[in-house]
């Protein structure tokens, strides 16, 4: 998949890949705030996020195999990392965000999910048991001090709900991190899309098995309001599936560095798209913030 662009170089096609996969991740928060204003519940949309995404990695894992490319031949040690990577980061960490974007604006939601890079080195330092570099505490100084800014209009006063809201999606950045930590050290012995494909496919199932613990799982799909449904699926294929794979072939032609680099755009696309299509609003202090957390992601190195 995104093999090549036609006469694009491989520098330039892993800078279009990468900004697409920007794209791709930011329209999430836009597509499921759009789905909660016809009513949605948090479950509902991301497992109907996941019903469409699900058979499209399934597919892919079946060709890739079918065609001998890939082989599930690994070992019981391999498998062992499945699991977790499974239940933290496309399960616990985008229901911990579903939940909590139904308090918080999309644009704030974003840049505290964005957080997860200084968490991911704070946590491999920590496995290391070495101090973390000065850059860290510099990152962490502008990216928490930039949240404070952009979530200090709206702290004072009984906003319990707003609150929960940003608790919650810090705690979807957490477990966000915790899968980049475990992927880290499992894809030292296994391929990357490989691992992400069949990580996916479990972590689909593990989003279904929770919506049919509450209801019915095909008649309580299929009851969803029509514009759910299809927000639904755009966020399946264009915020799920297509971001997926393009980050990680982005990531391949240009670099960790760059990579991430233009992942930097995310916040920015939230902020734009919920500007135009959710006519949400920031002060200029909040916008102050925001770049602050954007320079405080810039300085994290491993």
């Amino acid at each position: 998949m995104f093999r090549h662009f036609g006469a694009l170089s491989d520098e330039n096609t892993g800078l279009i890949l990468s900004v697409l996969a920007a794209l791709g991740f930011a329209g999430k928060t836009i597509l499921a705030k759009l789905c909660y204003g016809y009513g949605a519940d948090p479950v509902t949309v991301l497992a109907l996020r996941m019903a469409f995404a699900g058979p499209v990695f399934a597919g892919l894992l079946g060709l890739n195999l079918a065609r001998k490319r890939w082989t599930l031949a690994l070992t019981f040690r391999q498998w062992l990392w499945v699991p977790p990577l499974a239940l933290l980061g496309y399960y616990l960490s985008s229901l911990l965000d579903f939940l909590g974007l139904q308090y918080v604006d999309a644009t704030i939601g974003r840049l505290i999910l964005f957080s997860y890079p200084t968490l991911v080195v704070l946590a491999n330092a920590a496995l290391a048991r070495r101090r973390p570099q000065r850059r860290l505490w510099l990152a962490l100084a502008l990216g928490y001090g930039g949240l404070g800014l952009m979530m200090a209009p709206r702290l004072g006063g009984p906003q319990a709900d707003f609150r929960l809201g940003c608790l919650l999606i810090f705690g979807a950045a957490l477990s966000f991190a915790g899968y980049l930590v475990v992927m880290e050290k499992a894809v030292k012995t296994v391929n990357t899309t490989l691992l992400t494909s069949i990580v996916l496919c479990l972590s689909t199932l593990a989003v279904l098995v929770h919506f049919s613990l509450t209801r019915p799982l095909v008649s309580g799909l299929a009851s969803a309001p029509a514009p759910v449904i299809i927000y639904s699926a755009v966020m399946g294929l264009f915020s799920t599936v297509l971001p997926v794979y393009a980050m990680n072939a982005g990531l391949a032609r240009l670099g960790a560095g760059r990579a991430a680099a233009v992942g930097m755009l995310g916040p920015v696309m939230t902020f734009g798209l919920g500007y135009f299509i959710l006519d949400e609003r920031l002060t200029p202090l909040q916008l102050a913030g925001m770049v602050l957390v954007i320079l405080g992601v810039s300085r994290v190195k491993n």
